[in-house]
């Protein structure tokens, strides 16, 4: 039997040490600036993601591109970073929105291209004249009549700041995997 000196020994050990510290800090940094999951709670993303759906944000992708309009958002209001809510973007920067006769209306203009297909039931605060402003984003849930949005006093306008990243594929549950449009 081979004998192994202790310098040996103590130097495989901490090398294996180095290599679990710097897999733990990419990793805490690959989470913390890249891609984060998050699961969905709640029908307010139906038919679109459904409750319970763990789905991959990418967090870096707002850092070089611009965010448009009906991509989905993880979004964490400033007075409650403890919990992420998911919503379609609808209304940009400077922008007027506006819902009546349940509809989606952008500049004046009925929206006709939205993904959200509901006649929209309660306008809230949308019944009148919402303008956004420079880093402001105005926020609806696929499933309109089932969702806690922008057209609430207590979620409103949607700040640049408040954005953590954009929903890109659902992960589970595996059966439903797929890339978001």
């Amino acid at each position: 039997m081979k004998k192994i000196k202790p310098s040996h020994f103590f130097k495989g050990i901490f090398n294996w040490i180095i290599l679990i510290l710097i897999a733990a800090i990419a990793g805490y940094a690959f989470v913390t600036f890249f891609y984060q999951t998050v699961e969905v709670i709640g029908p307010s993303m139906s038919p679109t993601l459904s409750d319970g759906q763990t789905v991959l944000v990418n967090k870096i992708d707002y850092k070089f591109h611009d965010i448009k309009r009906y991509d989905i958002v993880v979004y964490s209001k400033v007075d409650s970073d403890a919990y992420y809510d998911i919503k379609r973007i609808v209304g940009l920067p400077g922008e007027t929105i506006k819902i009546s006769n349940g509809k989606i209306y952008i500049n004046e203009e009925v929206l006709k291209d939205s993904p959200i297909t509901s006649n929209i039931i309660n306008p809230g605060i949308a019944a009148d004249e919402i303008t956004l402003g420079k880093n402001e984003y105005f926020v609806l849930g696929d499933n309109v009549n089932n969702s806690e949005d922008s057209r609430y006093t207590n979620i409103g306008k949607i700040s640049n700041t408040e954005i953590k990243g954009k929903v890109v594929y659902i992960l589970k549950p595996k059966n439903e995997k797929r890339k978001i449009k």
